[in-house]
């Protein structure tokens, strides 16, 4: 009996110190900051490389200093573009902080949307509740126990040093000699969105366009909405990649609708129900698939960008910066900001 307690108590030591790595690993994780550089080749017959910065989920309390540091840092990636998909901020406080943060930035042509936690401060949810349901099902943001934040003064922020507000908007901008058309909702995880009426100016007749599609939360409507308007490229956050996966960066959940194999990463949209792309560019893997890139590398779309006829488009969805301050761990999932560098080619 004796052997068996010893036994016993050596297995719950093993396993006590087994969590405690664990939560030591998930928490260093979590800071374990990284850029991701990706290259989308488009066939057109001229034009100039559009280097894409893509910022989401930074999730910033005021005292996460390495954090604002590496945002800070992003302007040393000399983009043409900045596209933010929201959730930036989790406490009042980190408002100025963020700002300052990003001042380098903000002197870029830039686009954004909020995401929930723009709007309202993060609560407390049962880790295993994602497991069973996105944290929208059965919640209340009109509860009083929700505090709103600063959203307000951010989007104001954003608007006077020239960013276009693309939640449930429009918007064009000209930049590097390419002609960017923007379509954008506001949070379809608070169900926000209200897809903006078709706009009325004329495409280009020669140089690069581009319609390009931003939300926060990728839910599948809003991806088949923003194919249909017409983008070949579309960016999205809200995921976390995951958060907490497996070995591999298996996701467990995309806290959406979105199939866990997009939790992160750039691909085609719209798949068949065998995952494949339907009518879109790239190699397929040895099962027949459009690959998912999950971290460094580049694709080719066969498709001219801006064409209507494509029907389909490159999504990149973005593991993001941070996480909910109760929840601040990442395993096998790190943080990240995107450098996507569309680069125009003769087919």
């Amino acid at each position: 009996m004796a052997r068996v307690k010893k036994f016993l108590t050596a297995g719950l030591g093993l396993g006590v110190l087994g969590a405690g790595a664990s939560a030591i690993y998930g928490l260093a994780h979590a800071h374990s900051y990284r850029v991701r550089r990706r290259s989308l080749l488009v066939p057109h017959s001229d034009g100039e490389a559009l280097r894409i910065v893509h910022i989401s989920d930074a999730h910033t309390l005021a005292r996460h200093a390495k954090r604002l540091t590496f945002l800070r840092k992003l302007g040393e990636m000399r983009p043409d573009l900045v596209v933010l998909t929201g959730d930036m901020i989790s406490e009042d406080a980190a408002l100025e902080p963020v700002l300052d943060a990003l001042d380098p930035l903000l002197d870029v042509p830039g686009v954004f949307v909020f995401g929930s936690n723009d709007y309202l401060a993060p609560r407390f949810r049962n880790p295993f509740g994602y497991l069973v349901s996105p944290s929208n099902v059965g919640s209340d943001s009109s509860s009083a126990k929700t505090r709103e934040l600063r959203w307000r003064e951010m989007r104001a922020a954003f608007e006077e040093r020239g960013w276009l507000n693309l939640n449930n908007q429009r918007g064009r901008l000209d930049v590097c000699g390419w002609t960017l058309d923007f379509v954008g909702v506001d949070d379809p995880h608070l169900d926000y969105d209200a897809f903006p009426a078709p706009d009325s100016e004329a495409v280009p007749a020669s140089g690069p366009y581009a319609r390009i599609g931003v939300t926060h939360a990728p839910y599948t409507r809003v991806l088949d909405a923003m194919v249909d308007d017409g983008c070949s490229l579309i960016f999205a956050g809200h995921t976390h990649g995951g958060q907490v996966c497996l070995p591999g960066g298996r996701a467990l959940v995309t806290n959406c609708d979105l199939d866990t194999e997009f939790a992160s990463g750039l691909f085609t949209w719209p798949r068949d129900d065998h995952g494949s792309a339907a009518g879109a560019g790239g190699e397929p893997d040895p099962s027949g698939q459009i690959a998912v890139l999950k971290g460094d590398g580049a694709v080719i779309s066969h498709s001219q960008p801006g064409s209507r006829a494509a029907g389909s488009a490159w999504v990149q969805v973005s593991a993001g910066i941070g996480t909910s301050p109760y929840a601040p761990v990442r395993t096998f999932c790190p943080p990240e900001a995107i450098v996507l560098d569309v680069i125009p080619f003769r087919d």
